[in-house]
């Protein structure tokens, strides 16, 4: 097949997914192509998604399970240096989510238990769409870890900006009976050298929200009730947008402290680094920050 051919082919399955979506909002059916399209088009809005761009689809084949994501490459490089900031957002749409949008609760209901008297109820649908935040120095390069006066208080600062963005847990009578939003701790990676000193490679953390998808409902008054996702999905694409760009802020200042602090007490100065290839053009070794 050629270049052409496929490049047809793409637009057509492009055309198909705009047709199915338009057809889809008036009926609320919301299934994985059209979770993917408005996801793409609000990240769009915000300016974290471009589309052909760094996106991958997959199924898994054992379970039909589907897997979208995108990743986003920080355009602030040279504030954050000698940090490359990313992002990965992506979600997943099991087989039991799409059989769902495949048929009305109450036929689903019959199929799995028969047929009942009284109106029975259904849990809300979820999706879960994930956001992973990366900070992660050149290949081969390191750096001092900072100073915990210094680290404890940024570490704690971005973890109390991520939690105040994403978490989100719903109470009733003093339990908690749903987790909407949270996240992660910190990772901080990193190593420690022979002679004892502690460097510090990459820092990342990561964060969800749940989505809630309408239900296909048979009965016309249960199916009117069901919300659009529409304002949901642009709220959580600002969200990413925010939380991106404190990401971005807060690295470009750590990296500001870790190029102008001097190092803590006791910490033991290294070599510098040169850059002295010969005249084989031999590799001088990895990259030491600091």
């Amino acid at each position: 097949m050629d270049g052409r051919s496929i490049k047809y082919l793409t637009g057509f399955g492009h055309m198909y997914a705009r047709a199915t979506l338009s057809i889809s909002e008036e009926e609320k059916t919301v299934r994985y192509p059209e979770f993917r399209d408005r996801l793409e088009r609000v990240l769009q809005d915000v300016g974290l998604f471009a589309f052909g761009l760094n996106r991958t689809e997959t199924i898994d084949l054992a379970n039909t399970s589907r897997h979208w994501k995108f990743y986003i490459i920080s355009g602030a490089l040279q504030k954050a240096e000698p940090f490359h900031i990313s992002a990965e957002i992506g979600f997943d749409w099991s087989p039991f989510n799409e059989a769902r949008a495949y048929s009305c609760e109450e036929d689903l209901l019959t199929e799995l238990i028969g047929r009942r008297k009284e109106a029975t109820r259904t849990a809300p649908r979820w999706n879960r769409v994930n956001l992973s935040l990366r900070a992660s120095l050149p290949y081969g390069s390191t750096t001092l870890m900072p100073d915990p006066q210094l680290f404890g208080p940024w570490y704690g600062s971005i973890v109390d900006k991520v939690d105040a963005a994403f978490t989100d847990v719903k109470e009733k009578h003093g339990r908690i009976t749903a987790i909407l939003g949270g996240h992660a701790d910190l990772e901080v990676e990193g190593g420690l050298q022979s002679d004892g000193v502690v460097f510090l490679k990459a820092l990342a953390i990561s964060a969800f929200r749940m989505v809630r998808v309408p239900r296909v409902w048979d009965d016309p008054g249960r199916r009117e009730a069901e919300r659009d996702p529409e304002v949901e999905l642009s709220r959580l694409a600002s969200t990413f947008r925010a939380t991106f760009d404190e990401w971005t802020k807060s690295v470009s200042e750590l990296a500001t402290w870790i190029r102008y602090s001097p190092p803590s007490s006791g910490a033991k100065a290294l070599e510098p680094w040169f850059d002295d290839n010969g005249e084989n053009g031999e590799d001088g070794g990895p990259e030491t920050i600091q």
